[in-house]
C-alpha cells in the first residue's frame, strides 16, 4: 500500500472512531458525569498517550526537551483553551439545543482549525490546490448546515408530537448560548492549531531516529505525532481534571465509583476513552503521512467523516425514526460531507 493510500485509510479509521466514541457517553451509569470524565481525562489524555509514546518513539522526553520551553508552553496553552471550550459545550446545549450547538461547533472547528494552519505555512501560495482546499471546506460547512437544519427540523416535529426537547432560548439567553457555542467551536479548532504548532516536537523525535533502519524510520515518521498529542493533552488534562475534581468534591459524587453496577460504568468509560484516543492517534498518523498539508486537509476530512459516522449511528439507533423530511435532509447532508472529503483528498494529491 502506497503512502497516500495509507494516509487516507488512517483518516477513515480516525473518522470512524471519532464518530463512534460518543455512543459510550450515554452508557456510563451509574457513574456520575464527573466520575466518568475523570477517568476519561486521566486515562485518555495522560496514561494512554504516554504509554503509546514510550512504546513507539525513542526517547520522547528528549524530543520534547529539544523543542524548547517556549514551544511546549505554547502547545500546552492551546490544549488548556481546548479543554475550557470542551467544558463550555454543555452550557451552550442548555441555551441553543444539541442540533444548533453541534452544527456551529463543528463548522467553526473545521474551518478555523484548517485555515489557520494553512495560512501559517512558510511556503503558502494561492494556487489550484489552495483553491480546492477552500472549496472543500466550504462544501463541508454546507454539509454541516444541512445536518444542523435536519436536527432542528427533527426536534420541532418531535416537540409537536409531545416529546420533551431542549429547544433554542430567546433574547439574551440565546446570545449567551451563542457566545458559549462560538467559544467552544474556536476552542475545538485550537486542538488542531495546537497540533500544528507542536510540529517541532515531532520533527525532533524523527531526527533522533536518524540511525534507525529504513523500516524503523518509516514507522517513526508515522508515530512521531503521538509526542505532539502528549504535550497538547497535558494542557487539556490540567483544566479537565481540576474541574471534575472540584465537582466530585462539591457533589460528593465520588461515591458513585463504589455503587452497585459501577463495573459497567468503568467498562464504558475505558471503551469510550480508547476510541476517542484512537481517533486522534490515527488522525495524527494520517496527517503526518499526507505531508506538509496533512494537518490542513486531514483535519476537515477527519471531522467530516466523523459526522457521517455519528449520523449513521443515529439513524441505525432510531433517532430519525418517523421524521421523513429531516431524515432526507441529513442523508443528503452526509453525501455533501463525503464530497468535501473527496475534494480535500484530491487537493492533497496535488501537493
Amino acid at each position: 500500500m502506497d503512502v497516500f493510500t495509507l494516509s487516507i485509510v488512517l483518516i477513515l479509521f480516525s473518522g470512524f472512531f471519532q464518530g463512534t466514541f460518543g455512543l459510550g457517553m450515554r452508557r456510563f451509569a451509574p457513574l456520575a458525569w464527573e466520575a466518568f470524565w475523570l477517568i476519561f481525562a486521566v486515562v485518555g489524555m495522560i496514561v494512554i498517550p504516554t504509554i503509546w509514546a514510550l512504546a513507539t518513539v525513542p526517547h520522547p522526553w528528549d524530543a520534547i526537551a529539544t523543542a524548547g520551553t517556549t514551544t511546549v508552553v505554547k502547545v500546552m496553552l492551546f490544549g488548556a483553551c481546548w479543554g475550557i471550550g470542551a467544558l463550555m459545550f454543555g452550557l451552550a446545549v442548555n441555551y441553543l439545543g444539541m442540533s444548533l450547538t453541534y452544527g456551529v461547533t463543528m463548522g467553526l472547528a473545521a474551518v478555523v482549525g484548517s485555515i489557520v494552519p494553512l495560512v501559517r505555512k512558510e511556503n503558502f501560495t494561492f494556487d489550484n490546490a489552495t483553491v480546492i482546499i477552500l472549496v472543500g471546506n466550504l462544501v463541508m460547512v454546507v454539509g454541516v448546515a444541512l445536518m444542523t437544519w435536519a436536527g432542528i427540523d427533527r426536534d420541532r416535529l418531535q416537540a409537536a408530537r409531545g416529546k420533551s426537547i431542549a429547544g433554542i432560548q430567546t433574547g439574551w439567553l440565546f446570545w449567551l448560548g451563542l457566545f458559549f457555542c462560538v467559544f467552544n467551536g474556536v476552542a475545538a479548532a485550537l486542538l488542531n492549531i495546537g497540533f500544528a504548532y507542536a510540529e517541532p516536537i515531532a520533527r525532533a523525535a524523527v531526527e533522533q531516529g536518524a540511525n534507525l533502519s529504513p523500516a524503523a524510520q518509516a514507522a517513526l515518521q508515522r508515530n512521531a505525532s503521538i509526542v505532539q498529542w502528549v504535550v497538547l493533552f497535558w494542557g487539556g488534562a490540567i483544566v479537565n481534571v481540576a474541574y471534575v475534581l472540584y465537582l466530585l468534591a462539591r457533589n460528593k459524587s465520588y461515591r458513585t465509583y463504589f455503587s452497585r453496577g459501577a463495573a459497567r460504568g468503568y467498562f464504558w468509560a475505558l471503551a469510550t476513552t480508547a476510541m476517542w484516543f484512537l481517533a486522534l492517534a490515527f488522525y495524527g498518523q494520517g496527517a503526518a503521512l499526507m505531508g506538509e498539508y496533512g494537518n490542513v486537509v486531514g483535519w476537515t476530512m477527519f471531522l467530516a467523516l466523523s459526522l457521517v459516522v455519528s449520523n449513521a449511528w443515529g439513524i441505525l439507533g432510531g433517532e430519525w425514526k418517523d421524521v421523513r423530511r429531516p431524515l432526507a435532509t441529513i442523508v443528503f447532508g452526509n453525501f455533501v460531507l463525503v464530497a468535501s472529503t473527496i475534494l480535500l483528498g484530491y487537493a492533497n494529491s496535488l501537493r
